[in-house]
């Protein structure tokens, strides 16, 4: 039979295949497409690198993305890239962790901008403008020569290969560990560059900034300052850099743990204690000065990961559940001391943790010299009711204090100070003023004192003393020096309406003043104290956020002063605190009314320039001053409100102009009778 010729049956497999082959090239094209655009195209950009994780540690922050010109909310733990800004508010504190494990934290009211997320082989660049605000940069130890790290403000460029550095907008920098070259910029040109070394400060200013560009060298690199060392930006990133103050159960600290496990699934036990986390020392501060050749040095430790702490090979005493202190420890040299300190673990391993720098100096500083007016122990007569008194002091100065004043504006390791000597601060008055000077050092060694004497001359003629008694009492009489109200017209007055209970919910308590409960009373000035409930985040007075408050404290203060203006004199002032968790919530409240009595204000009286009621000058301008009661709230001169007299003070002073002749003074207090001074200005 015959029979056709057939096509073959095709198989599944024949219909599928072509399809695969489709997909396979697909596939090739796509990956050699980015293959290239990796190798060639984007060499120098790799998208792992030029990104930065945000953590948000406290408030909130906003973010700027590239393209677009909006501030948005910013979420916790995203990515930021290079080109995009940030901004914290009032109340907003963040992390930002670089690909290097740098860390950049950001205070506060303060914006960044990234400039600069760039790895290229094995060389990574990083630039943070700091436009306003201040931030603490933690930098990792950097030894591939092509790498930087720069915070970089309108004046500054800061340049660290490992530290931790502090910056403030525009022109201060803080080195707490490593160093900083620092380049001084002028219209985006570097002028100068220095280098900061630890436990040292940079301050520039435009002022500065000019003289440079003048050929002038001014001081530039100081001690850390105390007001840095007790801020409330310091304190806080001093607890994240492992203080124990709190031992938080959190997953920030299998973090810090996991690099020091084994790579093997082993035991906890088996984790080596990280020295940083688990020991610290409190006092005294790191790189201080001491004039005692022994001290006592005391910390905090983790009694879970630690059993003991070892200096220079003495077992320190445990005193408390995490506290410990060695006594009456020898400095062995003057100057420098690096103390070798050791933490023994459960099983008895001991770690050494970095060195810790004491410097035992018994060297008094210099004694100051005075410039101007004079110089030391010179008596110099002025007619100007101000004067500067100017000076220089040796490097090794921390302090400068002139007649028991320590000189606020005097930064420690300047060789120059100023003091402002002005009747209207009280602190020049007409004949001999005698000032003494002297320098303290960071050991608290005390110089001999240099000393001036300025003597501020006037003609006066003192019309009161050519005047008969019975004349001077009938001034007297006419200048306001009646008696008070007499005791009807008090009894008249209606009977104060009792203060309010005092009151705490949740944990929230008040126990000072006072004990807590609402009271009267005609001081004018508390600190209002108490506890809150563990897990307080922040803590509020009347809407007003405690700063100094540290998460994880339990207790907290708030100042109440009637010249803080929060404290009102005649007043039933009730002070409400509430306590918050890490998500806003109220754990609770505690009120207290302290009802300050206004009582009988007081007649003013005038001291200065005469106690009589007239006074000759041939100064054309002088200061009048006196008392007045308590409880006066204002002060009136000639019908006019004195801005700035503090109510509580007890003290009232003005400045005043003169003209040709007669010029009359009348001071008044709420509440009370008048005095008047008739001050005679003799061109």
């Amino acid at each position: 039979m015959y029979y056709p010729n057939r096509a073959p049956r095709k198989r599944n497999r024949d219909y599928f295949m072509p399809f695969f082959i489709i997909v396979v090239i697909i596939a090739i094209i796509i990956f050699g497409w980015r293959t290239l655009n990796q190798v060639f195209i984007d060499d120098n950009r790799n998208t792992f690198t030029e990104k930065v994780f945000l953590n948000i540690e406290n408030g909130s922050a906003k973010a700027m993305t590239v393209g677009s010109s909006d501030w948005d909310n910013a979420p916790d733990n995203i990515y930021l890239y290079k080109g995009e800004k940030l901004k914290t508010g009032s109340d907003g504190r963040v992390s930002l962790t670089f690909t290097d494990q740098s860390i950049v934290r950001v205070d506060n009211n303060s914006q960044v901008d990234l400039i600069q997320l760039k790895k290229k082989n094995e060389a990574i660049v990083i630039e943070v403008s700091l436009v306003d605000g201040q931030v603490w940069t933690k930098i990792e130890r950097i030894s591939n020569p092509d790498s930087r790290f720069t915070i970089s403000t309108d004046l500054l460029a800061v340049d660290s290969r490992g530290g931790d550095i502090a910056v403030e907008a525009p022109g201060t920098v803080y080195v707490l560990d490593g160093t900083a070259q620092v380049s001084i910029k002028f219209d985006d040109e570097i002028i100068k560059t220095v280098n900061v070394g630890v436990g040292q400060q940079l301050v520039i200013d435009d002022e500065i900034i000019a003289e440079i560009n003048q050929g002038i060298e001014p001081d530039l690199i100081f001690a850390l300052s105390d007001s840095f060392k007790t801020s409330a930006w310091y304190r806080w990133n001093v607890q994240k850099d492992g203080a124990i103050t709190a031992f938080e159960e959190s997953d920030e600290e299998d973090v810090e743990t996991q690099d020091l496990a084994s790579t093997d699934d082993e035991d906890d036990d088996d984790i080596t204690i990280n020295p940083d986390r688990m020991v610290s020392i409190t006092k005294p501060s790191p790189n201080s000065a001491t004039a005692s050749s022994t001290i006592s040095i005391e910390g905090l430790y983790d009694p879970e990961k630690v059993q003991a702490v070892y200096v220079h090979g003495k077992k320190a005493s445990n005193l408390d559940k995490n506290k410990w202190k060695i006594s009456k420890l020898t400095l062995a040299v003057e100057g420098e001391n690096e103390l070798k300190i050791e933490a023994e673990d459960l099983s008895g391993v001991r770690t050494e943790l970095d060195s810790f720098i004491i410097t035992y100096d018994k060297t008094p500083p210099a004694t100051p010299i005075i410039v101007d007016p004079g110089v030391n122990d010179e008596t110099v007569t002025i007619e100007d009711i101000e004067q500067i008194i100017e000076g220089t002091v040796s490097k090794d100065t921390y302090v400068v204090i002139v007649n028991d004043y320590r000189l606020s504006k005097y930064v420690p390791g300047s060789k120059k100070f100023a003091y402002y000597a002005k009747t209207a601060y009280g602190n020049l008055e007409v004949g001999e003023n005698e000032y003494e000077v002297f320098a303290e050092d960071k050991a608290g060694n005390v110089s001999d004192v240099a000393t001036i004497t300025l003597v501020l001359e006037q003609e006066t003629v003192d019309e009161a003393e050519t005047e008969s008694e019975d004349e001077s009492e009938s001034d007297d009489d006419a200048v306001g020096t009646q008696d008070p109200a007499s005791t009807e017209e008090a009894d008249e007055a209606d009977e104060p309406e009792p203060v309010p209970a005092s009151t705490s919910e949740g944990g929230v308590t008040i126990t000072d003043p006072n004990g807590g409960e609402s009271f009267t009373t005609s001081e004018t000035e508390f600190d209002i104290k108490g506890a809150v409930p563990v897990g307080t985040v922040t803590v509020e007075v009347n809407d007003y956020k405690l700063s100094l408050f540290e998460e994880g404290d339990t207790t907290y203060r708030y100042s109440a002063k009637s010249s803080f203006g929060n404290l009102e004199i005649g007043e039933a002032n009730e002070f409400t605190v509430k306590a918050f968790d890490e998500d806003g919530k109220v754990l609770g409240t505690a009120t207290i009314t302290i009802d300050v009595e206004s009582g009988t204000s007081g007649n003013p009286t005038i001291t200065m320039p005469s106690t009589t009621g007239s006074y000759s000058t041939t100064l054309d301008q002088l200061v009048i001053g006196g008392d007045v009661g308590k409880w006066t709230t204002k002060v009136y001169i000639n019908d006019e409100v004195l801005s700035d007299y503090i109510p509580g003070s007890e003290k009232w002073r003005k400045t005043v102009a003169l003209t040709s002749g007669d010029n009359t003074f009348t001071i008044k207090g709420d509440g009370a009778d008048s005095v008047s001074i008739v001050i005679t200005y003799q061109e």
